[in-house]
């Protein structure tokens, strides 16, 4: 049985979920509440209380574009889930919203992954982008998540120039970094393996530099229409 709570339960409706037979809580804090404070009043009760159950936050999509929606979700949840408060993520679409059922099943996983919950992608580790980038750093991402994003347990570093790109992908298996106009340098780990590759051959470059690590896999159909629609999402 799941049980769902708003927010404003009192300390003995909390309690009582001690003495049910409930197989998960799914956490829906009231529009006129704030999701974080109400949120962390629940789990403080349930582990007053020691009531140990799977919570679940539940999440409805007002209608907006794809890009300020999963921002706003990850705004409202990410903290808790960071902080080991919850399980899961489920969103449910407004009555006026048409989010399509690939954006929330992405968003969700891409959350969680963020969150260091579940690891179901590649991870993907970007520059911010300055004055200094040496190629349009959000179509590029935007290509090689679109080929390789079906990796999981993958690491690919993106940075746009040799300035900060070798310290900010540290932790990065793989890198793919602009080593001067017009060319790319190929990084395993922290060690430069392939210099002044063309743009347009640095994408196919990556991928046989994976391969070659014995760390690539065919993806599934599945697996390509959700990378497709998580690049499609990063362009937006």
């Amino acid at each position: 049985v799941a049980y769902v709570a708003d927010g404003t339960e009192t300390d003995e409706q909390i309690a009582a979920l001690k003495k049910l037979d409930s197989v998960m809580l799914l956490l829906k804090p009231q529009d006129a509440l704030s999701r974080l404070h109400a949120s962390r009043r629940v789990f403080a009760l349930l582990k007053e209380h020691e009531i140990d159950v799977p919570v679940i936050h539940w999440m409805v999509c007002a209608k907006g574009e794809t890009t300020e929606m999963a921002l706003e979700i990850g705004a409202a949840v990410g903290p808790l889930l960071v902080d080991g408060l919850g399980d899961g993520v489920m969103l449910q679409n407004a009555d006026d919203a048409t989010f399509g059922l690939e954006f929330l099943r992405t968003t969700s996983f891409g959350l969680l992954q963020g969150c260091r919950m579940r690891n179901t992608k590649t991870e993907f580790v970007s520059c911010p982008s300055c004055g200094r980038t040496l190629f349009d750093l959000q179509e590029v991402t935007a290509q090689i998540s679109s080929r390789t994003g079906h990796l999981p347990g993958v690491a690919i570093a993106i940075m746009g120039c040799i300035v900060n790109g070798p310290g900010e992908m540290a932790d990065a298996d793989f890198g793919y970094v602009g080593g001067a106009p017009g060319k790319v340098d190929l990084y395993v780990g922290k060690e430069v393996v392939r210099r002044g590759i063309p743009n347009e051959e640095a994408c196919d470059g990556l991928i046989e530099l994976i391969k070659e690590h014995g760390m690539w896999k065919d993806p599934e159909p599945e697996e390509e229409e959700g990378v497709e629609a998580e690049a499609e999402l990063q362009t937006a």
